[in-house]
């Protein structure tokens, strides 16, 4: 009997973590002034895109996924896809558009995300 307690409970706690990381993926954080200091600033040149659905989900979202290469500093070119969410109203992406992207230095195929760095807090850099 201790054994199906303790095998229904590891299965509850590996549920619970599974739905956290889902979530976590779905709703993205922004990067904090702390966070974003571990990221550098990139370009994703899209190569492939996926076609524009007729409609949108209950929200008005439309989920594309795209292919393409990451370029910028302290990394090698990297193939990497992924997936945007986009509104109605949001233009789709075309092969040969250049988003903007961030990663972490060395890591861009495994750390990378849409968006851009916040702009650098003036009282964070040092005088010349």
């Amino acid at each position: 009997m201790w054994l199906a307690v303790g095998f229904t409970v590891i299965i509850a706690a590996v549920l619970v973590a599974l739905v956290v990381q889902w979530q976590r993926g779905r709703n993205p954080r922004p990067l904090s002034g702390a966070r974003a200091a571990q990221f550098v600033q990139g370009t994703f040149t899209v190569t492939g895109v996926s076609e524009r659905p007729d409609q949108g989900d209950a929200k008005g979202e439309r989920f594309c996924t795209v292919s393409g290469t990451i370029v910028g500093p302290q990394t090698d070119p990297a193939e990497v896809y992924g997936t945007l969410v986009l509104g109605e109203t949001d233009p789709w992406p075309q092969i040969g558009a250049d988003l903007p992207v961030v990663y972490k230095p060395g890591k861009a195929t495994s750390s990378w995300r849409f968006g851009e760095l916040p702009p650098a807090d003036p009282g964070s850099i040092p005088p010349a």
